[in-house]
């Protein structure tokens, strides 16, 4: 009787903890988007995967990318798949991305250089520079609030919402010119105080509001990255 007992206490027990886990006070907006940003910085290298809500008609613009990237003050770098969309028809790619140069393989083993800015993209190296990067947006960031919990996966993310200087956001995107700000929700693990998702809501364009959604995986996963040859 004593060992059932015992038994069916286990499941109350559990609850418990998880009750007790999912409650506990999530540190301030403020603290908490410091230490993500130097988590980041700290990284040295990241996995990445952006995707947009929408490219209005007749534009040009990134739907989608996904790689490595190599965060640094001096050369940023950045390696993975982009798709968007160039003079009406949706392509993917492979680019290379070290500093402000940029190399495009379009359906060959050969990258031939490009310029990001003619095909109205954002150089992806950038996102990895410190000081004008993915950590600029979390240290530009005004009226953090506190958000809920989610889940993704098997990760419980601390959500914290704000809002970034449309400069902040033209600079990095090459878009949202004429903008005032972008609302942001970024989602931290609190326990390690990981940047794991950004998104970004604003005018990127004037003809209507879209949604960039970044997610960051990977922290400190050795990545290595060089110029193609030629």
């Amino acid at each position: 009787m004593r060992r059932r007992s015992l038994l069916a206490a286990v499941p109350l027990a559990l609850t418990l903890v998880a009750g007790c886990s999912a409650f506990e006070e999530a540190a301030p907006p403020d603290e908490a988007l410091e230490t993500a940003r130097t988590a980041f910085v700290d990284a040295g290298t990241v996995g990445f995967d952006l995707k947009q809500s929408a490219i209005p008609e007749g534009r040009n613009g990134v739907s989608a990318a996904n790689g490595s990237g190599i965060i640094d003050e001096t050369t940023p770098k950045f390696q993975g798949q982009v798709t968007g969309v160039i003079d009406g028809n949706s392509a993917g790619v492979e680019i290379i991305a070290i500093d402000e140069d940029t190399w495009m393989s379009f359906f060959t083993k050969d990258f031939n250089p490009v310029d990001m800015a003619d095909l109205g993209a954002p150089n992806p190296a950038e996102f990895f520079r410190v000081g004008s990067g993915v950590d600029q947006i979390l240290a530009s960031t005004t009226d953090a609030a506190e958000g809920e919990r989610t889940r993704s996966g098997d990760t419980v993310l601390q959500e914290y919402t704000g809002q970034v200087p449309a400069t902040e956001i033209e600079r990095l995107f090459n878009l949202g010119k004429g903008a005032d700000a972008f609302d942001v929700t970024y989602g931290i693990e609190p326990d390690s105080g990981q940047l794991r998702s950004v998104e970004i809501t604003g005018d990127f364009y004037e003809e209507a509001e879209t949604t960039f959604t970044l997610d960051i995986k990977d922290y400190g996963k050795t990545v290595e990255i060089t110029k193609p040859s030629s």
